[in-house]
């Protein structure tokens, strides 16, 4: 993804900067900054590593049952940004050449949340090994089985968010409905939210809670009910997620105050203080603690 994102940003003209947070770093394994590989062609994005120490991570309830707040984390990076948008997405994302040219047009509005479409594939094969990030671009958004995805991604898409059709390719046109108006888009939640700063800051982000999963879904309830319009990016805008294997979540089932059962009720009151909830006298992200930052 880094090396994908930095090369079509610094082709696009993209003033942009991207930030990895290295939450609760394992003993004995190298530091990110350190592993991280600089291909050539993305030379004016730099990447922002910041370090939240094992120490920090102890601080929180529950930490014995989780080596990462992964939307914890996400917030440190939000006090952190310094751009006038933000896009929050995974290491585990490839967004396609047209996604980003979307974002190079510079039409994005401050009181809007966009979603890109959002499709899984499998890139880890013996066909990619050695490519690099322009070929791997090319490749993968060429295979046919994708392609016969998203097309039925768009078809559904565009029934179902007909004013956003042609956003991606044309650009905002006429009015966008007001939120409650719409439904959400909740597939892949966290892993294409692109919105203003100025709005994430006015909602404080992700509520830190000690669970990390249903957790992401909570970032759109807090913009839904501050009045943010949503606009779902249709192919070819595209957030392609590598297939994984999931891990850390039954461990810690006994702990969730987010489940099933509760999340309509958590959704409609997001604001509301959380069992486990910390930030909650404005310190969301850690934002009085100096962390150590590294740019590579």
């Amino acid at each position: 993804m880094l090396a994908t994102a930095t090369m079509m940003l610094h082709r696009a003209q993209v003033p942009a900067e991207i930030i990895v947070v290295e939450w609760n770093p394992p003993v004995g394994v190298e530091p990110i900054h350190e592993v991280i590989e600089r291909v050539p062609g993305g030379e004016s994005v730099p990447i922002r590593v910041i370090r939240v120490p094992t120490a920090v991570h102890m601080s929180m309830p529950h930490h014995k049952a989780h080596p990462i707040f992964e939307h914890t984390a996400e917030n440190v990076a939000f006090r952190r940004a310094r751009g006038k948008f933000i896009l929050k997405t995974n290491i585990d994302n490839i967004l396609s050449p047209d996604t980003v040219m979307f974002i190079a047009r510079r039409q994005l509005r401050e009181d809007t949340v966009y979603r890109a479409t959002y499709v899984e594939y499998d890139v880890t094969c013996p066909e990619t090994e050695g490519m690099g990030p322009e070929e791997l671009l090319g490749w993968v958004f060429d295979r046919p089985e994708l392609i016969s995805g998203v097309n039925m991604e768009l078809s559904e898409l565009s029934e179902k968010y007909p004013e956003d059709t042609s956003v991606c390719t044309d650009g905002h046109g006429g009015e966008i409905p007001v939120a409650p108006q719409r439904p959400f888009y909740w597939a892949g939640s966290g892993d294409f939210v692109l919105t203003s700063r100025r709005l994430v800051m006015g909602i404080h982000g992700y509520p830190e809670v000690a669970q990390n999963w249903q957790t992401d879904d909570l970032i759109h309830c807090r913009l839904r009910a501050a009045g943010v319009r949503q606009v779902v990016l249709q192919p070819p805008c595209v957030t392609l997620h590598q297939n994984h294997r999931r891990i850390n979540r039954v461990r810690a089932s006994t702990r969730w105050v987010v489940t099933d059962s509760n999340f309509e009720d958590v959704c409609k009151n997001p604001f509301r203080p959380l069992p486990t909830e910390i930030g909650l006298d404005g310190s969301w992200g850690f934002a009085n603690h100096d962390f150590e930052e590294f740019v590579v």
